[in-house]
This record gives C-alpha cells, structure tokens and sequence, in this order.
C-alpha cells in the first residue's frame, strides 16, 4: 500500500465489516479489497496526487500476512479480481 513511502496507494477499505464477519460469524477474510480515491470516489474525498495512468476506481486485495497481491496475467490490471494473494 506504499504506507512507508508517503505515496500514492489504493487506500480505501473496509477492515471492520472484515473483523466483524470474523469475530461474530467466525468467517476469516482471505483478502480485503482496497480501491483509490479518484474523482467520483463515493468518499467525497478525492487524491489529486493519482498517476494520470490509474483508473479513477483502481482496487487491489489486500492479503493476510505473509501473502502479497500478483496480477493474474489475464483481465483489467486496474481491478482487484484480476489478481491473487500468493
């Protein structure tokens, strides 16, 4: 998510329905998905500091550690369902 480098990243999740599911319902998330902050973001909060080459509702998995995102090879590299936790 580039949290160290103070950069751009696809900041925008949903962590709490995750932990809620988890704790409550004892479903464990195996990804959760994280989009960026373009214009139209349903936020209201909009990165001006997006590369112009990111769509505007990129999303990338987030992956339980020590799993990281890769690109599947196939489909849209802007979406999350195009990629896998390995």
């Amino acid at each position: 998510m580039n949290h160290s480098r103070d950069g751009i990243a696809t900041d925008q999740f949903d962590a709490l329905t995750a932990l809620v599911n988890w704790v409550e319902y004892g479903q464990a998330p195996d990804r959760i998905i994280a989009t960026a902050r373009g214009a139209g973001n349903p936020s209201g909060i909009i990165n001006t500091e997006l590369p112009s080459d990111w769509a505007v509702d990129r999303s990338r998995p987030l992956c339980p550690y020590p799993l990281i995102a890769r690109y599947n090879g196939n489909g849209d590299s802007e979406k999350a369902e195009n990629f896998s936790c390995k």
